[in-house]
């Protein structure tokens, strides 16, 4: 028997601004089992991880054990798939960089991979879902920040250092909303879920037309709310 019969399944890790989810995962893309965990409220990376692996490990258990695993893949902000650091995300709660891949390894004894989170949306897609076949396509997700995924020729562009293909922090408007990367106007102020509960608000506050979203307190207001309206 080869390995992969072996250890038939893989983790992922989606780690979002607000939510992390994780899952175990077959060959075929099947989600086999998934659970969740607020991204904040701890104060460091290692308290993080720990709190995840927790979470993670009754799953891998209740499937077979580590022994089952053959990977973990992990999709971040910021990440670098080069090195498996996120660096200097400014949409997550730790600053600097975090050698998240080897915490994972560290913990769970399971080889660990770590990409851009939009990165890692664009090969699932590619493999899996909406762009099989296609050889040059992106993906934009949309969260608590803007994320791209750019695929030329069948190959991921990561540039020199990783962090190619950020359609995020193209500048959508001169000296516009400062972004948590330091710079103003960038798409992500706008585009982001974020942002569209942002411009609600200023809408809110400048005009006096009447709205569902007057019923809710404004520094409550999510994109979902302005969706719903």
């Amino acid at each position: 028997m080869n390995s992969n019969m072996e250890k038939p399944y893989v983790v992922g890790i989606d780690i979002g601004g607000t939510n992390t989810v994780f899952g175990i995962v077959d060959a075929r893309g099947t989600i086999i089992a998934s659970s969740s965990i607020k991204t904040a409220g701890y104060p460091t990376a290692e308290e993080y991880a720990d709190e995840v692996c927790k979470n993670l490990l009754p799953l891998i258990i209740a499937n077979g054990g580590v022994d089952k695993i053959r990977g973990i893949g992990v999709g971040a902000p910021n990440g670098n798939y080069y090195t498996g650091t996120i660096e200097f995300a400014p949409n997550l709660p730790w600053k600097g960089i975090l050698p998240l891949a080897a915490m994972f390894e560290e913990r769970l004894g399971i080889p660990t991979a770590l990409t851009n989170d939009a990165n890692a949306a664009a090969i699932g897609e590619m493999t899996y879902g909406a762009a099989r076949g296609m050889k040059d396509f992106i993906m934009i997700t949309l969260g608590t920040g803007v994320g791209s995924g750019i695929v030329i020729n069948g190959q991921m562009v990561y540039g020199h250092d990783g962090f190619a293909g950020e359609l995020g922090h193209v500048i959508a408007r001169r000296d516009g909303r400062i972004c948590g990367c330091g710079r103003k106007g960038c798409l992500e102020t706008y585009c982001s879920a974020t942002g569209v509960a942002r411009t609600a608000r200023e809408f809110l506050a400048a005009r006096t037309d009447s709205s569902l979203l007057r019923n809710i307190p404004a520094e409550n207001i999510t994109s979902k709310d302005v969706y719903d309206a």
